[in-house]
């Protein structure tokens, strides 16, 4: 596998709790926008410091929900009150990645909850099971730290299961002055009804128009002058692009021309 789309490198404190407030903002770019633009965040910013090298590396996220699709109702609506379930790995070859990473993301009001735990690779096998039947892992994984039970306790509470894949290829870019900022262009991004995290994708399905990217601005404080002036330079325009529901909708039953619709 290339180096360039190795997985992040992880941290030193693989298991943390974040609490933050957060803006998000996220845009869709053809492949011109995206060639200038990558250039002149090249000139301002540095590659992500948990990637490797150029900052390129694929992503692909396990999605829960409830059977009558809690989460991405909720989503929809932008309820106050949400939580989001996902598991990680990274690389083009997930099964080449050093370990998993299981992610709680949970919004209160304009305050967003963030719990990552990472758990070897080699042991996802053994958690597998427990993520599918909604039963307990092994304990000293349940264990860690203490920040696994959130996840299997959100998973069994409102009785979630995978629904959706996603795999997408990420570059990242990242700038720390009084504010961390981070950018990231997300391309390739498919949809897989294939629900086995560190196997090969079964029929992927295309999210974007060939040659589109999603363009995502992470800013924890107020955003500098700077970016104002890149996205006024490229006429950026904010949408509300969530990978999860548009995972969601590609694979619902629609007709051969709403699913085009989709790509537009």
């Amino acid at each position: 596998m290339s180096s360039s789309l190795a997985a992040p490198a992880t941290s030193a404190v693989s298991n943390r709790m974040i609490l933050f407030r957060r803006k998000e903002i996220k845009y869709l770019v053809d492949r011109t926008t995206r060639t200038a633009l990558t250039e002149d965040l090249k000139a301002l910013m540095r590659p992500d410091a948990h990637s490797q090298a150029g900052g390129r590396y694929f992503v692909r996220s396990l999605y829960f929900d409830t059977e009558s699709y809690l989460a991405y109702h909720e989503k929809l609506a932008g309820s106050a009150i949400r939580h989001k379930l996902r598991i990680r790995a990274y690389g083009l070859n997930p099964r080449e990645s050093a370990y998993v990473r299981l992610e709680v993301k949970s919004r209160f009001l304009s305050n967003i909850h963030k719990i990552t735990v990472d758990i070897p690779s080699s042991r996802y096998e053994q958690v597998e099971p427990a993520v599918t039947g909604r039963t307990l892992p092994p304990d000293d994984i349940l264990n860690d730290d203490g920040l696994s039970k959130e996840f299997f306790r959100l998973q069994r509470q409102y009785n979630m299961s995978p629904k959706i894949m996603v795999q997408y290829r990420r570059e990242a870019f990242e700038r720390t002055e009084l504010d961390r900022v981070r950018v990231n262009f997300d391309d390739e991004l498919v949809a897989s009804r294939s629900l086995r995290l560190l196997e090969p994708l079964s029929s992927p399905r295309r999210l974007l128009k060939y040659g589109n990217s999603v363009f995502e601005i992470k800013i924890d404080g107020a955003m500098p002058y700077w970016m104002h002036k890149l996205i006024s330079k490229y006429d950026l325009q904010d949408q509300a692009f969530s990978k999860f529901t548009n995972c969601i909708r590609s694979e619902a039953l629609f007709s051969s021309f709403a699913r085009q619709e989709e790509l537009n």
